[in-house]
């Protein structure tokens, strides 16, 4: 697994490479401390995954990761690790496969690694829900009145479970789909959607804000529409425990 580096501070560099010669199986093919030395020496190199801080002296690693996923026809699986939990939502909007706070362990470095692993070995069934792929691109058909519609993933804030059916919600819309919950959560849960209910597929860049409400749950607002959603106790804690919160 190629590995590349952007962290500005020498001693949380080195202990990351320290960490990840441990963990084993990784070459190191480079290591920037700004902004422009990284996207200058990652130009000519294959990359596997990508370690990023976010504040840098010269621009965030959030600037980074936005310039490698527009500008690499095979960008790398980027994760973010630093001391800054404010900005974990715009990792995950980034794409980001997961955000390590600091001080991080050798397993959190190997949990983010086996994320990257799962996601490469997955076999994904696609007679299960209906999808159809172009390039990185998933396009998921539901039915609308005597129309098929495709959606990306992106148009979708979340799914809910009503009883036999679910509810596809989007910015202008509600979608009714007769498959079931776990399918879509099955291939959209690597395009940034996660499960803070039983009942409750959520698209986290589309999250405006959580708040803390009773029984250590969240009260999930979105941006641009009114609607709001609880998370369980459960959903909660997988949530906190995935941001890193």
């Amino acid at each position: 697994m190629n590995v590349f580096i952007v962290e500005d501070e020498p001693i949380a560099r080195e202990r990351l490479i320290r960490l990840l010669k441990e963990i084993g199986n990784i070459n190191i093919v480079g290591v920037a401390d700004s902004k422009e030395k990284a996207l200058s020496e990652m130009k000519d190199k294959e990359i596997d995954v990508l370690f990023l801080d976010i504040k840098l002296p010269d621009g965030t690693g959030l600037e980074i990761a936005k310039e490698v996923i527009e500008g690499m026809d095979n960008p790398p699986y980027i994760i973010f690790a630093t001391a800054y939990g404010e900005f974990a939502l715009d990792a995950f909007k980034a794409n980001a496969i997961d955000y390590l706070l600091k001080p991080f362990t050798k397993e959190d470095v190997e949990k983010a690694l086996e994320k990257i692993k799962n996601i490469e070995n997955k076999s994904f069934n696609l007679a299960k829900i209906a999808t159809i792929t172009t390039n990185t691109e998933i396009l998921i058909p539901v039915k609308h009145l005597s129309k098929i519609v495709l959606l990306k993933p992106d148009d979708i804030y979340y799914i809910k479970a009503e009883l036999s059916e679910t509810v596809i919600r989007t910015k202008d819309k509600e979608y009714i789909s007769n498959r079931k919950l776990y399918e879509f959560e099955d291939i959209l849960k690597y395009k940034g959607f996660f499960r803070v209910h039983k009942s409750y597929l959520v698209n986290l860049t589309k999250i405006k804000e959580m708040k803390s409400v009773e029984q250590s749950k969240f009260l999930i607002t979105f941006q641009d529409i009114p609607d709001s959603l609880k998370t369980s106790r459960d959903g909660a804690k997988y949530l906190r425990d995935y941001l890193n919160i």
